[in-house]
């Protein structure tokens, strides 16, 4: 029963009260000014984002049509979900459809403002009228304008400003307590010195407590020494007791094992040989478990005295060797590979040395045949010591029985032994901080393998690692050429062919593929590319199956948006604009972990959206058929154009972005960064640029002559080219760099997100960047602070301002139908000279 609280206690427990509830009531009070803070401020917000849409609403040909401005997302909450809708007496003009749709229209240019529930989530929702005038066949009526967005920032605004308003009462409360905290401690600080001298003994150290305390505490001080006193003496009468009776039982047992061993031989003993027999057995079995209990006891001695130390592996294996009974050594083959034999255990050395040696006694017990000892590291900083014999071997039930105290098997009817071998063995084994498997042998048997960390050295001679590093280069420009080709003969982007689908069984798992953990992925990334990455990934969890769905990007979107996609946890994309469309309409799960909270900003969306490559967009030279000079800016590659159009004529490669989604977005950053983007399209189309599908296509033409520039690919591909004997020279523009991310985002309606979310972490650590950077032959996110996107010294020296492409609603301004038609349409009146009433295709991602 608990006693009465302490007059401290009551005194700190009564303030804690009355602050508690002054704290409650201005928390209320502040609640309610900071949410309507946080509404007004970001109320304002919505009413510009709509009135900027209004403004933006013209009449073209007799239609009403909306060129979404950038300015109208651009000035909302980046981490929230936009939606925006545009709607007139004769339906929608753009945006989405159902926003909105229990609200009346609206009937005045002021702004109206809403909580409702959208897709699941509440947003706030302003609503404008643009009221349509003049003459025209459209008549006179309101146009509604409706901008959404999710709450999740002026909540944090409101939290933030509740905070800033309690944080000096809270202030205050916390510098009380620690006052209070403070005095009570330094009362009472010589019980805890006393506490931290017991905690700090060992468990056999029974001296008096010397330890200074008060008075107060004195006779209790005296009383427990005495109790540890009289626990000493009674101790180490036990323990005089068991070592006397383990000795004089020896004695007595060697002799009834002599004299029954002599009985059996005399003349005439043939009728009670069998009880001879018997108790001859009975004598070995018990001298066997004496001398199991006596070790068991020594081992835990030993390990509770803490008698570790660094020890070398091959001289303990020699003396394990020299221990084994002579006349079944030749039975014994070990194997110790280089690496472990420099490697060194920290540890107890009788303690290992009777480990191993049960575990060696258990398998010549067990088996007739050659029993094998192999001892190996791994990279991971283990030493492994597998003990093999073609013995009976044990079941998969029995084999965690067997581990614990005087428990056998049915193959140990009729044999020596007491039950306590395994169980020493992972005593040791887990003092050690290690692990024990017991494993099924081919063709038969049973393998013992212990792991326990140890001190790896490395050999002094580094042939082996130039040897490995070279052979890696190789299968680095092998990947990245069977990747350029893979995407030179893909369809062009928009066109659904289909999904190939392929798969990876586990790497060590025995179950049948359709029972190991599965991870389903989607995307456009090439396959020869993706299996580096999930075949890493393996490495790092070997249990887990991947099945890769391959298809282009507009595909996978439509997929995802029309319900038609496969069962997919993850979807991996290079159209960062419509991953973020994705999960701006609900299609994504938040994940959150150290490495997404560590990674740049820029690249993150809503813990939604991951971006986890950077690949900068380059320009590629010709240099043999070009002046020694090369342009080292757009600006410079402008000018060249524009001195050299003739002998350039035809000679000049880029995206066609009405096809590539990778060069759409380039072009769309472009525009939006530099003032000589439309100059720079007319100047390739004075010079009759060709247009590709893919940058593979266009490296072709490079490497083959066809071209002498290859403008704003991907620098990747281009550094793989040069890698492989390309003739081609890579200049990363000084002016600045446009940046393009591949990202990931977990499907909503995933069956493994933890699967998901475990490779995106891979993605994102050091071991995935290294892959991505390496094999993979992509560019990692840390290439952002240093540049280095490339192993290799690329032609200018001077790398502009980087420019990434940022992860935010902004992205889904480009994929407004009437900006996407009229950015083609006028790309085409300068590049390919298309007729202006040539309209492109709806656009439909």
């Amino acid at each position: 029963m608990r006693g009465p609280l302490s007059i401290q206690h009551r005194v700190l427990a009564l303030a804690v009260c009355l602050l508690a509830v002054a704290l409650l009531a201005l928390g209320l009070v502040s609640r309610q000014y900071a949410q309507r803070a946080a509404d007004s401020a970001y109320d304002r917000l919505l009413k510009a984002a709509a009135l900027t849409i209004a403004n933006a609403i013209q009449i073209d040909e007799g239609e009403l049509s909306l060129e979404l401005p950038y300015s109208a997302m651009a000035m909302l909450p980046e981490q929230e979900h936009i939606f925006y809708s545009v709607r007139s007496s004769s339906g929608i003009i753009s945006g989405y459809p159902d926003l909105g749709a229990s609200l009346p229209p609206a009937t005045s240019s002021e702004p109206r403002y809403d909580t409702i529930t959208y897709q699941d989530t509440p947003v706030r929702v302003a609503t404008i009228g643009r009221l349509l005038t003049g003459e025209h066949s459209l008549g006179r009526g309101w146009i509604t304008i409706r901008v959404a967005e999710t709450l999740g920032t002026r909540q944090a605004l409101a939290d933030e400003l509740l905070s800033r308003s309690t944080l000096s009462l809270t202030g205050l409360i916390l510098l009380a307590l620690m006052i209070t905290s403070l005095g009570i401690r330094r009362a009472f600080g010589p019980l805890a010195e006393l506490e931290t001298a017991l905690r700090e003994r060992s468990h056999d150290n029974l001296q008096a407590i010397d330890t200074p305390v008060p008075k107060e505490i004195r006779r209790l001080v005296d009383t427990l020494n005495a109790f540890m006193n009289r626990l000493q003496t009674a101790v180490g009468t036990l323990n005089n007791l068991v070592a006397d009776a383990a000795h004089q039982i020896r004695t007595p047992l060697a002799a009834v094992h002599l004299q029954t061993q002599l009985a059996m031989d005399e003349p005439g003993s043939e009728a009670v040989r069998p009880r001879l027999q018997r108790i001859l057995n009975n004598t070995t079995h018990a001298t066997h478990l004496l001398n199991q209990l006596l070790m068991d006891a020594t081992v835990s001695h030993r390990l509770d005295r803490s008698t570790m130390r660094p020890l070398d592996l091959a001289p303990l294996i020699q003396e394990i060797q020299g221990r084994v009974d002579p006349d079944r050594a030749h039975r014994l083959q070990v194997h110790i590979t280089p690496s472990a034999r420099r490697a060194q255990l920290v540890g107890d050395h009788v303690s290992l040395r009777e480990m191993l040696r049960n575990v060696i006694d258990n398998a010549m017990l067990y088996s007739d045949e050659h029993i094998s000892v192999r001892v190996y590291t791994r990279p991971t900083g283990l030493v492994v010591f597998d003990v093999s014999d073609l013995g009976p071997g044990v079941s998969d039930k029995d084999k965690t029985r067997l581990l614990e105290r005087f428990q056998r098997g049915p193959a140990s009817q009729g044999l020596p032994g007491s039950g306590l071998g395994l169980s020493i063995v992972r005593t040791v084994v887990q003092a050690h901080q290690g692990t024990l498997l017991l494993r099924d042998h081919a063709p038969h048997g049973l393998t013992v393998r212990i792991e326990i960390p140890a001190q790896l050295q490395t050999p002094k001679s580094s042939t082996g690692m130039a040897q490995t590093l070279a052979a890696l280069a190789l299968v680095l420009v092998g990947l990245t050429m069977q990747a350029d080709t893979a995407q030179a003969n893909e369809p062009p982007a928009g066109l659904d062919m289909g999904i190939r689908s392929h798969d990876y069984p586990a790497l060590a798992s025995k179950q049948k593929p359709q029972d190991q953990p599965l991870l389903v992925i989607a995307g456009p990334t090439d396959t020869e590319l993706f299996e580096v990455l999930v075949h890493d990934f393996q490495q790092t969890q070997p249990q887990v199956r991947v099945l890769y769905h391959e298809m282009d990007s507009s595909a996978l979107y439509r997929h995802a948006t029309q319900g038609s996609l496969p069962e997919t946890d993850l979807l991996i994309s290079s159209a960062s604009d419509l991953q973020v469309k994705l999960a701006n309409d609900g299609y994504a799960r938040s994940h959150s972990s150290s490495l997404t909270t560590a990674m740049p900003g820029w690249a993150r969306w809503r813990n939604e959206v991951f971006g986890f490559t950077l690949e900068p967009a380059v320009i590629a030279y010709a240099p043999s058929r070009l002046p020694p000079d090369l342009p080292a800016s757009r600006e410079a590659l402008l000018k060249l154009l524009e001195r050299n159009s003739h002998p350039l004529m035809g000679r000049v490669g880029t995206y066609d972005i009405q096809i590539s989604g990778v060069g759409y977005l380039f072009a769309l950053y472009d525009e939006r960064t530099s003032s000589t983007f439309w100059g720079m399209a007319n100047a390739l189309g004075r010079v009759g640029t060709r247009l590709y599908a893919n940058t593979a296509a266009i490296l072709d033409d490079l490497d083959n002559g066809t071209l002498d520039v290859a403008y704003n690919v991907l620098g990747s591909y281009a550094l793989a080219r040069q890698k492989a004997g390309s003739d081609i020279a890579i200049v990363v523009p000084s002016d600045y760099v446009s940046v393009f991310t591949r990202s990931a985002l977990i499907h909503k309606q995933a069956r493994r997100p933890d699967l998901a979310a475990t490779f995106i972490d891979y993605l994102l650590s050091p071991r995935g960047q290294e892959t991505i950077a390496g094999p993979a032959g992509l560019g990692s996110l840390n290439a952002i602070e240093s540049g280095s996107w490339f192993t290799k010294t690329v032609s200018n020296q001077s790398i502009g301002i980087i420019q990434p492409l940022v992860l935010n609603p902004s992205l889904l301004v480009g994929l407004d139908p009437t900006r996407r038609h009229r950015f083609l349409q006028n790309w085409r009146r300068l590049v390919t000279d298309t007729p202006i009433g040539l309209r492109d295709p709806p656009y439909q991602p």
